[in-house]
């Protein structure tokens, strides 16, 4: 039986804004990702219930239909009434409201809950070796039977803010069988001091890497990028609104590359273009930590691709015509269009018949895979595989911007039509065959 439940407390820190999102409602969506979708928030203050209402109308709560409800402790000690278990499972997730954590930890618990009904687990941010020497502090969270509600509520209502660590473990479950779960690997933070703010910010930011970064993405762009992503969040703009920030400059490249003015020009293009390269990572990020990935975010984001390397190198070629008046670079922006047009023809075919979607970046990484999925391949397959790397945006931008830095423009785009020639000769082949094992009746779509 899954669980379904969480019970959140909320804290002096729960409206504490970590990378543009309250902590509170960054515990509910860490939960919800974990499969959690009724959520019972208890306070003690009228303005914690305002607070809830803000966050109940959030369009991320309303999009995955949670349920959220607030109990307010002030009304219910004043009344001395008895409140009935307000949850449907056998089980809940007690959470602090002033925790950020990785959902993770409570995944492997979601489908095989603990038999014992007498049992509370707790989760601690340390070692398993650490957790005997602390584990007389409440760690902010815990697996908890439906039978440990009114010992809890109990323990709550009469209870001060400054006791409630104390009072839930003396209290609350004293008459419970406690097991300790360390968190290990997995970030587990309290956001009780500014030294805890910093390391749930620096915890948060390195989940919004990606496991396919290649070297260059890894090691220098996702720093530039998760530094930018993090100041841009907090200013409250969108993953969509950075993919267009994004693209124009990009379109500004395209522009400075155009003009043809001779080395400077070159230059501040191919450095803008590299900076779109690097600027790419931050929709992404944004969308990651903001819980706003979307298919038709992902969508934009490959669509603004396609337009910036097409715009660029469009530009590019103008520019050296303009600058030298050779008709030779007009030939050239001919030949780059036509063989563009070619490898997205081919790469709709194959996003159509292979399922992948908006994820083209798969097919780079399906090419590079061959070798280990096909023991026997034809020497071009082998040689795709080995230079697939090569089309990575992060990797080809590098090299673009540093042989525009070394005064090579002429060479940059001969070596990017013949480049995209024999990529587009590739492809088209890659596709057909993949489109004949997936379709061997027809070999079509």
């Amino acid at each position: 039986m899954k669980i379904e439940d969480a019970v959140l407390l909320a804290g002096e820190n729960s409206r504490k804004k970590i990378l543009g999102l309250p902590v509170l409602l960054r515990a509910i969506l860490s939960a919800h990702r974990a499969g959690v979708q009724n959520f019972l928030i208890i306070g003690k203050a009228e303005d914690d219930e305002n607070f809830i209402e803000s966050i109940k109308s959030d369009d991320r709560v309303f999009k995955n239909n949670l349920t959220i409800n607030f109990l307010s402790l002030q009304e219910d000690k004043a009344g001395q009434k008895e409140i009935p278990y307000p949850l449907a499972g056998k089980f809940y997730w007690l959470i602090d409201g002033n925790l950020i954590f990785d959902e993770e930890i409570l995944i492997p618990f979601q489908e095989s809950p603990p038999e014992n009904e007498r049992k509370i687990i707790f989760f601690w941010p340390q070692t398993t070796l650490q957790i005997t020497e602390d584990k007389n502090h409440w760690p902010g969270l815990a697996l908890c039977p439906q039978t440990a509600w009114p010992s809890l509520l109990l323990a709550l209502q009469s209870s001060e803010t400054s006791e409630k660590d104390q009072v839930l473990l003396d209290k609350a479950f004293q008459d419970f069988w406690p097991e300790w779960r360390a968190a290990e690997d997995k970030y587990f933070i309290r956001v009780d001091s500014k030294a805890k703010e910093k390391e749930a910010i620096q915890s948060l930011l390195q989940t919004a890497r990606k496991p396919l970064d290649s070297f260059i993405a890894r090691h220098i762009n996702r720093h530039i990028s998760l530094f930018f992503s993090r100041y841009l969040i907090n200013l409250g703009l969108s993953s969509t609104s950075l993919s267009i920030i994004n693209f124009l400059f990009g379109v500004a490249g395209a522009v400075f590359a155009s003009l043809g003015r001779g080395y400077w020009s070159f230059l501040i293009g191919g450095l803008l273009f590299e900076f779109s390269s690097i600027f790419d990572g931050c929709d992404g990020e944004a969308a990651r930590l903001t819980y706003q990935t979307s298919e038709k975010g992902a969508t934009f984001d490959v669509i603004f691709d396609a337009l910036t390397y097409l715009l660029f190198f469009s530009g590019l070629a103008i520019g050296l015509y303009r600058a030298s008046h050779r008709s030779l670079y007009i030939v050239l922006l001919g030949l780059f269009l036509l063989s563009l047009a070619w490898y997205y023809f081919n790469l709709y075919r194959y996003t159509r018949a292979s399922g992948i979607g908006n994820k083209i970046f798969l097919v780079a990484k399906e090419v590079e895979n061959k070798p280990k999925k096909e023991g026997k391949l034809s020497f071009f397959d082998r040689l795709a595989s080995k230079l697939a790397f090569a089309v990575r945006r992060d990797f080809f931008a590098t090299i673009v911007f540093l042989m525009m830095a070394a005064g090579g423009a002429s060479i940059i785009i001969f070596l990017v039509i013949i480049g995209s020639l024999i990529e587009s000769t590739y492809f088209h082949f890659f596709t057909c065959k993949e489109i004949k094992k997936l379709n061997p009746h027809t070999g079509t779509v």
